[in-house]
C-alpha cells in the first residue's frame, strides 16, 4: 500500500490520471488507459462492469485494499474516487510491475 501511494503521487505529478467510473470506462474503451485501479469499496456492479471492459480490451487492473477516500487522497485529490484510470505513468516505474497482470494488491 505504501508503495502504491508513492507511485500514485509520482504519476499525479508527472503523468496523467482520470478519476471516476464513467471517464475511466471510456478511456478503456478508447484504449487510452494503461491501468485501472479499483478501491476496496468500489460498488460491485461498477467493479464487475469495469473488469469486463478491461478483459475485453486487454487493459490490466488492480483491486487495492484501500478505500475510495484514501485512493483519491493518494492520487493527490481531496475527494474520494472508487475507480482511477492511469493514462500516462510519467516517471513512475509502476508500469513495469503490473504489465499484463490482473490481480489484487
Amino acid at each position: 500500500m505504501k508503495d502504491l501511494k508513492r507511485h500514485l503521487e509520482v504519476i499525479s505529478r508527472t503523468g496523467k490520471i482520470i478519476f471516476g467510473f464513467r471517464q475511466s470506462k471510456l478511456s478503456v474503451l478508447n484504449r487510452k488507459s494503461k491501468l485501472i485501479v479499483l478501491s476496496k469499496d468500489c460498488p460491485a456492479n461498477l467493479e464487475r462492469e469495469i473488469k469486463i471492459v478491461c478483459k475485453m480490451s486487454g487493459t490490466p487492473y488492480l483491486k487495492t485494499s484501500v478505500s475510495s477516500k484514501e485512493l483519491g487522497y493518494m492520487a493527490g485529490k481531496l475527494f474520494p474516487s472508487a475507480v482511477i484510470s492511469i493514462i500516462d505513468f510519467g516517471s513512475s516505474t509502476l508500469s513495469e510491475q503490473v504489465t499484463g497482470v490482473q490481480e489484487e494488491l
